[in-house]
């Protein structure tokens, strides 16, 4: 894990935190695919769980980059700078939407949607393991 020593404590928590989310979602999935939801295939949903969650990964590591180097910039420069990352990180949550949506036989619609979503759990959960349990973000 040598890429996550560039990150702030609070970046690689939160990769941390989609990992884990990775394994108690893939768990679950796994058993609802293969049990209750007949519509999608295991494999499938665990491919699409992975990219969704590598995809969620992505988007920490390129706002925690987007913002280091903004905080170089003068505030128009670093307003538009921002704008444009914002704008290339939905395109890339587009891009492999699309592609999962292409390659249905590889990739589960279920499980990418889950795993882009857990992006927004992994902040609350990191947010509460910092703020109330007090967990330090410093190393």
């Amino acid at each position: 894990m040598n890429w996550l020593k560039n990150l702030s404590p609070t970046a690689v928590l939160m990769c941390k935190v989609l990992c884990g989310l990775f394994g108690v979602f893939l768990l679950v999935g796994l058993a609802v695919t293969s049990l209750v939801y007949p519509f999608e295939k295991p494999l499938p949903f665990a491919m699409g769980l992975l990219a969704g969650t590598l995809l969620s990964m992505a988007k920490v590591i390129l706002l925690e980059k987007s913002l280091g180097r903004s905080m170089d910039m003068k505030k128009k420069q670093a307003q538009n700078y921002a704008g444009l990352q914002a704008a290339m990180r939905y395109l890339l949550t587009i891009l492999v939407v699309v592609v999962v949506v292409f390659l249905p036989a590889v990739f589960g619609v279920f499980g990418t949607i889950i795993g882009i979503l857990s992006l927004q759990l992994s902040a609350y959960i990191s947010e509460y393991l910092i703020h109330k349990k007090g967990l330090s973000t410093k190393e």
